[in-house]
């Protein structure tokens, strides 16, 4: 077998290439100074993160804190943030083409606080024309008057967590309602809000079959929803799980044949005689409705500005990590790494353009990349057109692996290659 462990996020290839050059740091007066110049026609995002749950998941060790007390200053906190950075040329001069609220749960506030959050965004931000404004949310901080609030400013995408439909699934993941109220309340929510609804599947718990996984699918297909991100069950130290199944835990880890049934099961059963395709790695939209812009233009080298305790981005070749209020990192990147990430980005996707490869690899590391590929294409992980290399069933689960080889091979061997000269 050519891998014998499953990576299950893009995350296992991007942080290795580090070693490969050192970081630089700036302070943020350069960062507010680039905010100041001319901004540069590219794909633009801005992300906010809300890093408060009203309920912690099970698997979740993400930057997030059950709530303790009232969350005004937090409001508050990104409303000045808002108000402040809207003053720059970075903003006034150009629409952005995504804003996505990420968690967290950024629908835990009040919806007092909620509209205050919501306004400033629009007193600051020009949105572009076929914008995308995602919140991140779960079905039990969701009413109403929240969803009137989110309609009257301009949010048009919900990606709402729900990780599996079945009742024991749900008690495993630590999740509010049952199956049959869950589909309910999803029904309410698309009648009620305006924009498109997405959700969250998270398989292989330990109790999950492979009927659990088709009917999950079924049930996405039965309300029509716009997409489903689909996740591999990781246990995270730091999350409830890590402490309650240290048991399954391994057995999660080394059943790859179990994993691989139901992620077939799923892909098969949501995409076979439907109108539902594989749009990235972990994601299954329906033709014609969700494009998920926030992660293209993540990973197809436009901008992230972050907002927010625990966001990170990029403006231009400067990455930004917010570590609390009053204190962030900036990172000056070469244009070495900014190609860098934007080849990596491609692998995210089920199909990689061979043209869009070649305009960002020099000649060496094209060379790389083809021997690379051929084995891979030997191994029946991709097919190879004219224009395209595409993901097999096999390439499809094994992507980020794919991704981390192809990633740190190109890496690794053109730059030893350069030393030696």
């Amino acid at each position: 077998m050519r891998f014998e462990i499953r990576h299950k996020s893009h995350h296992n290839s991007t942080g290795l290439i580090g070693k490969y050059y050192p970081q630089k740091r700036v302070t943020e007066n350069d960062f507010l100074n680039k905010l100041s110049e001319e901004p540069k026609d590219v794909p633009r995002a801005i992300y906010v993160h809300t890093p408060y749950c009203d309920k912690i998941c099970s698997f979740c060790n993400l930057n997030r804190e059950q709530i303790n007390g009232s969350l005004d200053s937090y409001a508050d906190y990104l409303v000045h943030e808002f108000d402040k950075y809207g003053q720059y040329r970075y903003f006034k001069e150009k629409g952005v083409d995504v804003i996505y609220f990420g968690g967290g749960t950024p629908t835990v506030y009040k919806n007092e606080q909620l509209e205050r959050i919501l306004q400033s965004v629009n007193r600051n931000i020009m949105f572009k024309e076929g914008y995308e404004f995602t919140l991140e949310t779960t079905l039990h901080n969701l009413n109403t008057e929240k969803i009137e609030t989110m309609n009257k400013y301009g949010v048009n995408r919900l990606s709402v967590g729900i990780q599996s439909f079945s009742d024991k699934g749900r008690k495993f993941y630590n999740r509010t309602y049952t199956k049959l109220e869950v589909i309910n309340r999803l029904l309410d929510l698309k009648e009620k809000f305006n924009g498109e609804v997405c959700i969250d599947i998270i398989y292989n718990h330990p109790t999950q079959t492979i009927e659990d996984a088709k009917e999950d699918a079924r049930v996405i297909r039965e309300l029509d929803l716009g997409s489903s991100s689909f996740y591999s069950l990781m246990v995270h130290e730091g999350s409830i799980l890590s402490h309650d199944i240290k048991d399954e835990k391994i057995k999660l880890e080394e059943n790859l044949k179990r994993e691989r049934e139901l992620h077939d099961a799923f892909v098969k059963e949501l995409t076979t005689d439907s109108d539902y395709y594989v749009l990235e790695l972990t994601k299954i939209a329906k033709a014609g409705r969700d494009n998920y812009k926030y992660i293209k233009t993540r990973t197809f080298g436009g901008d992230t500005f972050p907002i927010g305790v625990g966001a990170g981005g990029n403006v231009d070749n400067i990455s930004i990590f917010r570590m609390k209020k009053e204190m962030g990192m900036f990172v000056e990147k070469s244009e070495y790494q900014q190609r860098i990430d934007r080849f990596n980005g491609l692998f995210q996707f089920p199909t990689v353009e061979k043209d869009v490869v070649n305009k960002i690899l020099n000649f060496a590391e094209q060379k790389v990349f083809k021997e690379v590929m051929s084995g891979l294409k030997t191994d029946g992980f991709v097919i190879e057109s004219e224009t395209h290399y595409n993901l097999t069933s096999d390439g499809l689960f094994w992507g980020n692996n794919i991704s981390r080889e192809v990633l740190t091979t190109v890496v690794k061997r053109t730059l030893e290659a350069k030393s030696k000269f």
